[in-house]
């Protein structure tokens, strides 16, 4: 999206920013501008007055509804993770759980792409947050923790050792860790890669060919080693 456009959605006209304050509250329309803001600028890089404006709110909402600027930027960061977490409770469901753990492994590499293709303003909360070596982050409630992940992780990995698929006593949390790696540096870094690589990592081709290496490459490594049969010399 060019400047201008950001500046569009970032300031609607007061006309437009009464209609939705008296449709749904005040709060959406302030938690929705913060993490636009928020997500551009990081945290230091936003005064509450600028939020406000942008939201066409009064500035004591901010502390009606979140109690300070840190609590407003704690909702944002809450926002984002929940709705990754909607997208991985579809991953969870029984009828759209496939039996083969390669295969469900697949599926969690693709929906993670998907995601962070569709929300550019999570990778950039990402990693601002953790340029300030994840101050708030630990202050948010269990909506960004990964455990429901990590058990449906756990319950594919488990298949797999068990149908002799995957090596045994694999750490599912180095293991989500590896995952979202891989998937997250084709966003984080999209700008610095494609240009030392050469390859243009905004293209759909390049990300649908990315989706299958990235699945390719974790799956081979969870694979269990083939033991090779030793022959006696003649």
């Amino acid at each position: 999206m060019n400047k201008r456009g950001v500046t569009k959605q970032l300031h609607p006209k007061s006309g437009e920013a009464r209609k939705i304050s008296a449709a749904g509250g005040t709060r959406e329309p302030l938690l929705s501008v913060a993490v636009a803001l928020f997500a551009e600028k990081g945290f230091d890089g936003v005064a509450v007055d600028e939020i406000v404006a942008a939201a066409g709110v009064n500035k004591r909402m901010v502390y009606h509804y979140f109690g300070s600027k840190e609590g407003l930027y704690r909702a944002t960061l809450e926002r984002v993770f929940e709705e990754l977490g909607h997208l991985e409770e579809g991953l969870f469901a029984l009828k759209s759980r496939p039996s083969n753990p390669e295969q469900a492994l697949r599926n969690i590499v693709r929906t993670y792409f998907r995601f962070l293709l569709d929300h550019p303003q999570f990778v950039r909360l990402l990693l601002w947050e953790n340029l300030q070596y994840g101050t708030h982050i630990s202050q948010v409630t269990v909506a960004v923790r990964k455990t429901p992940m990590l058990e449906h992780l756990e319950g594919v990995l488990q298949r797999g050792i068990r149908a002799g698929l995957f090596r045994p006593r694999l750490d599912t949390r180095l293991v989500l860790v590896s995952l979202i790696g891989l998937c997250l540096i084709y966003f984080s870094n999209r700008h610095t890669l494609s240009w030392t690589v050469g390859i243009d990592l905004s293209s759909p081709r390049a990300l649908q060919r990315a989706v299958r290496h990235t699945a390719d490459l974790l799956v081979a490594g969870l694979k269990k080693e083939r033991q090779i049969p030793m022959h006696p010399e003649k």
